[in-house]
């Protein structure tokens, strides 16, 4: 694994922490989903020509996607949580390419 890669996907992890402890709390942490889009559009450039996503990060996005939609089943107000799902889905479906896209 490229070294600028692990070195992403140690940040994004931290990152990940910061936005799953509020969500447990029902909370949006919306600088942190900011700092992991900015993470994930450098993902991007560093795997687009890739075959395969590193099964790390892939673990990683799949923890915090399926934490906002379970969070997002004991709320009243989703307002707030749906956007960032569907932003999240969209990054998701970018790293993994366009086979997704066409499903």
């Amino acid at each position: 694994m490229d070294e600028r890669l692990a070195a992403l996907i140690l940040r994004i992890d931290a990152i990940a922490t910061d936005i799953i402890v509020p969500l447990r709390r029902k909370i949006i942490n919306e600088a942190a989903l900011l700092q992991l889009y900015a993470a994930l559009d450098e993902a991007y450039l560093l795997t687009r020509h890739e075959e395969q996503l590193d099964r790390e990060l892939a673990s990683i996005l799949f923890l915090i996607y399926s934490q906002l939609v379970t969070q997002t089943n004991y709320v009243y107000d989703k307002s707030p949580f749906v956007p960032q799902i569907g932003k999240l889905q969209g990054y998701i479906r970018k790293l993994f390419g366009g086979t997704l896209q066409k499903v």
